[in-house]
């Protein structure tokens, strides 16, 4: 941790509780990625203030504290998370420092969510793979309360907006009107989108595809894709060359044409994984960027469609 945030640490307390004032016209609301950044401001429009605490599409299990990210979340009005332990590299030990009760506290990999902390994954319904035990020597990212990039399913989204509209009317309820006339507006766009990118997809419902971390079940699964395996061996470890042969079998046998992974992935770590399978090497991001939520999953679809030779339907093209 560099010195400069240590000093801050230890110099700065932000725990002394103190009464907050009627809303203003405009809420700041901390967000934790620029995915749901989007769907806040889309929802909220003029009425809130979207604060990045983490910018770009990242590697959320690289992502470390700092003290920029202290002083966003102790002047915010509320904050938005993913949940799931998505977070942990971070936000757990913000939460502590900054010591608000109505943002909730971090507890060991988790964030607990507070009265003005908006915890996307409270709204997806039951997580995937959630681990039977904990144990390092399943990896050293390993999520507790199961998959956290439940992001990559668009229906889940449409579910997460809902919450996030709700949230916006608990935080200024005399502007319910505008957040609902947003939301309508915005998820109606999306059903049609999804109902596009299904069609798209159809034909690659049942294939098989392999990923570099174990971050495209909920895609794989909203979309009809069969996992057939990751080139780590465990979560957040490198792969070896003994793991490499097994899973350039795998996908042999099951005739995998896709390997997604992330663009922070180094393709090294592949070896000749490509070229013994012949499966195309789809680099996108498991989060979205500066471009929008819509935007991005539009990109991994078409991204894995194209790696797939699936070309667009014409009606209902983005």
């Amino acid at each position: 941790m560099p010195l400069f945030f240590l000093m801050l640490c230890i110099s700065t307390d932000f725990s002394t509780e103190v009464e907050k004032p009627v809303r203003p016209q405009v809420v700041e609301i901390a967000v934790t990625t620029l995915g749901l950044s989007d769907i806040v401001e889309t929802i909220g429009g003029e009425h809130v203030k979207v604060i990045p605490l983490v910018p770009g599409a990242v590697d959320p299990h690289k992502v470390t504290p700092r003290a920029s990210m202290l002083l966003k979340l102790s002047r915010a009005d509320a904050l938005a998370s993913m949940g799931l332990g998505y977070e942990h590299a971070y936000l757990p030990a913000l939460l502590e420092k900054v010591g608000r009760k109505d943002l909730g506290r971090g507890d060991g990999d988790v964030s607990q969510g507070g009265a003005n902390h908006f915890v996307a994954s409270d709204f997806i319904g039951v997580a995937l793979e959630i681990p039977v035990k904990l144990d390092r020597g399943a990896g050293v990212d390993v999520h507790p309360l199961g998959n956290s990039h439940w992001n990559t399913n668009p229906h889940l989204m449409r579910k997460v907006a809902v919450g996030l509209r709700d949230f916006l009317c608990l935080q200024q309820p005399q502007f319910k009107e505008d957040f609902f006339k947003n939301w309508e507006a915005w998820d109606k766009k999306a059903g049609e989108l999804i109902a596009h990118w299904t069609k798209w997809l159809t034909p690659a419902k049942a294939q098989s595809i392999v990923t570099y971390h174990r971050s495209w079940s909920y895609f794989a699964q909203s979309f009809g894709l069969v996992l057939r395996g990751e080139v780590e061996p465990k979560p957040g470890m490198p792969p070896t060359t003994r793991h490499l042969i097994a899973l350039s079998k795998t996908m042999t046998e099951h005739k995998v044409r896709v390997i997604l992974m992330e663009p922070w992935y180094s393709e090294g770590k592949l070896g000749n994984l490509s070229s013994m399978t012949g499966a195309k090497v789809v680099k996108v991001a498991s989060v979205s960027g500066n471009s929008g939520y819509l935007d991005w999953m539009h990109t991994v679809v078409s991204s894995v469609a194209g790696a797939l030779d699936i070309p667009e339907p014409m009606s209902g093209k983005f």
